[in-house]
């Protein structure tokens, strides 16, 4: 069975809030991280790791006075084998050599963001082979053990050599040779079961498996039976292991065995649990693998439940190793006798049990596992004289038509049953039902795609108007405007969020559309004159009809040209300098303007003016908060009157604070101020109506 590292969680250990929050951004965006947090100092590290389930470190050499070191120290004392990537300044072999001799799986530089990319997409490569290698020696274990099983009940016989002795033989094999148990017939050469008529031809059928361990012979002789009684038998020697060592494995059949029966009755056993007598977590993953090509041809749904006891360790210390197996049992026959007929119940891992059941809707999926969870908080099973008070997370995710695989369904549900704990805050006995947002979220473009398309259909998008501040008219009233999606739990799916997944949809232009018209819509109902600055992605740069269709839009809703400004980000106009070029070159001579945003954020930021006739710039984010910094400060002052000796507006967005303020308010060249500080973004235009 192979596995499929569905989400990276991520802990960034990091000297910066800021910088680590755009780290984790770049992350997500490039794909390469679901589920992130940010620990600021070594007590909220150790928090989150005793706290939380994690894959990947990324850590700077020291955060709040704690090295890296130390916290390569703390993973070890609490047993927490995570690959660590030492985030440094400057990368030297010295440093490299000091950060992987402490214990680091990787050093890589800062500043060279793809480079981090290519590091932790080798980490996630390493990740997925070690867990893979985890789940094979679990499966082979289990195979192990059900061999051994089957090896006994087996009307073979069968034994294990290694160095031509006896090592292990099931009881029909010491039968046939007059042996009480396996401990007399330890160490017995197999030269001694056959007779001395045969030992030539078994010299030779052993010196050339000497030369090929893996071939299978088959050896016709007789052999020594109690009593030196002789019989006829076919010896057949095989490569095999015996409780993790290489050894040759011998069998001697019984005479008219059925094989398909005993193949009938391997394949049963390989799948069965023997602790509860339920199906496997192999057979369950071919059951949801079954369900997923049906929901593919018919559009049905499936649920899969995953099933954990809270605190099992609690309950084995308490009655033993007997009694966690009968308390599995009992949960066993509890969660049978819950399930509908065609349902698929499984024990998939220690104390976690798996059902799968088609439904129609999540909510049906939902009242049944809330079933499920009250039927076993009130079981109180009587195990090993104890009563027991037992309690179960549970998660359910479903199987549809654009599922990617049975085992991603299952991580899924695995994890939604981590998230039941958590939200119980680490109490269990609660049910998380999985919901297209918790992809969302976690950055899948999929769940992505489907809110958007939605919201598309319903109109769900809405727009939120931040007060733009005139210096030189106080009586102006200037409003930027931003796109957004609400959801509803409450939060708001931003557009660096699903403006990429739009684009590789082609869905970028219609948002687009559907912002300059619904923006202009409110600037027109306003009783006095509002101009409006609205921000367009660079997909609407590419369309070549896009200026003939502003043109048309603003002629129908009756609004001035003046009172509409179209910005895009320096990094689209970089990208399409032509369009962009040609875009001003028809919405100016309409009375329209045009800005860039983010502006400064590229070396040269000048060079833009020569190639596109821009009438306004919104500086990047940084500057402002970089004036606390004289030198910072100074050289900002510079490049504002550069821009304004170009002739073009300036605008300081991201003002926090007064002292921002009063720095930037006497800052020759600057025309507008916005910031949290005087008008955060509110869901409509808002004017006083005494002006």
């Amino acid at each position: 069975m192979s596995y499929t590292l569905e989400h990276v969680r991520l802990l960034i250990v990091h000297d910066s809030q800021d910088d680590a929050e755009q780290l984790m951004n770049s992350l997500r965006n490039a794909g390469k991280v679901t589920r992130a947090e940010i620990a600021l100092s070594e007590d909220d590290f150790i928090r989150a790791v005793k706290s939380g389930s994690w894959e990947l470190i990324v850590c700077r050499p020291e955060v709040a006075g704690c090295s890296y070191q130390k916290i390569l120290a703390h993973l070890n004392r609490l047993g927490k084998a995570l690959p660590m990537i030492v985030l440094v300044d400057a990368l030297t072999p010295a440093v490299m050599a000091e950060a992987l001799s402490a214990g680091a799986r990787m050093v890589a530089p800062m500043s060279e963001r793809d480079l981090l990319m290519l590091v932790i997409d080798r980490q996630i490569e390493y990740l997925s082979l070690r867990k893979e290698l985890q789940y094979s020696q679990l499966a082979l274990h289990d195979a192990e053990k059900r061999l051994s099983v089957l090896m006994d009940q087996s009307r073979d016989a069968i034994a294990y050599v290694v160095d031509g002795m006896h090592i292990h033989a099931n009881d029909v094999y010491l039968e046939r040779f007059g042996y009480a148990s396996s401990d007399d017939l330890a160490g017995m050469p197999i030269m001694d079961m056959v007779s001395a008529a045969d030992h030539e031809k078994l010299k030779k059928l052993l010196r050339s498996r000497a030369q090929n361990e893996n071939q299978t012979n088959e050896l016709e002789c007789r052999g020594i039976g109690p009593g030196g009684k002789e019989f006829d038998a076919v010896f057949t020697f095989s490569a095999s292991t015996y409780d993790g060592e290489a050894c040759t494995q011998i069998v001697i059949r019984a005479a008219e065995v059925d094989e398909s029966a005993i193949q009938e009755r391997l394949q049963e056993m390989s799948q069965i649990d023997q602790v509860t007598g339920l199906y496997n977590r192999g057979w369950f993953l071919d059951q949801v693998d079954a369900s997923l090509a049906n929901a593919v041809r018919t559009g049905h749904m499936y649920a899969v439940s995953l099933i954990r006891i809270d605190d099992f360790e609690t309950h084995q210390s308490a009655v033993g190793l007997d009694g966690a197996d009968e308390l599995l049992r009992q949960l066993a026959t509890l969660i049978s006798q819950s399930a509908d007929a065609d349902s698929s119940l499984s024990r998939i891992d220690g104390e976690d049990f798996a059902v799968l059941s088609p439904v129609n809707d999540r909510e049906v999926a939902g009242d049944w596992a809330e079933k499920v969870r009250a039927g076993i908080e009130k079981m109180m099973p009587a195990v090993a004289s104890r009563t027991l008070k037992v309690t179960a997370s549970i998660g359910v995710a479903f199987v549809t038509d654009d599922t990617r695989s049975a085992q991603a369904t299952v991580n899924k549900a695995l994890e939604c049953c981590v998230r039941a704990r958590d939200e119980s805050k680490g109490k269990g006995n609660t049910v998380y039902v999985h919901s297209p947002m918790d992809d969302v979220e976690a950055g899948s473009s999929e769940a992505v795609a489907l809110v958007l398309r939605d919201a598309l259909e319903k109109g769900a998008l809405a727009l939120q108007y931040q007060a733009i501040m005139n210096l030189e008219d106080d009586s102006s009233h200037f409003f930027e405007v931003f796109v957004h999606l609400p959801q509803a739990d409450g939060s708001i799916l931003q557009p660096a969020q699903f403006m990429p997944v739009a684009g590789e949809l082609g869905m970028a232009g219609k948002i687009d559309r559907w912002v300059v018209l619904n923006a202009i819509k409110a600037a027109a109902a306003q009783k006095h004159s509002v101009k409006v600055l609205i921000n367009l992605s660079g997909f609407s740069l590419q369309d070549n009809g896009f200026s003939d269709w502003v043109g048309k839009a603003i002629k129908a809703s009756k609004i001035p040209g003046k009172q509409v400004v179209f910005q895009f980000s320096e990094v689209d106009v970089n990208n399409h300098l032509k369009q962009a070029a040609d875009f001003a070159g028809k919405v100016q001579p309409m009375g329209c303007a045009v800005s860039v945003s983010r502006f400064a954020g590229a070396q040269e930021p000048l060079k833009l003016f020569d190639h596109v006739p821009v009438n306004m710039v919104k500086f990047d984010g940084s500057y402002t908060q970089d004036l606390a910094n004289k030198e910072s400060k100074e050289k900002f002052a510079k490049l504002i009157g550069e821009v304004s000796g170009k002739g073009k507006q300036v605008m300081v967005g991201f003002v926090e604070a007064a002292s921002q303020m009063q720095t930037l308010w006497t800052m020759g060249g600057v025309n507008f101020l916005q910031g949290y500080y005087m008008q955060p973004p509110v869901g409509h235009i808002q004017v006083d109506e005494g002006e």
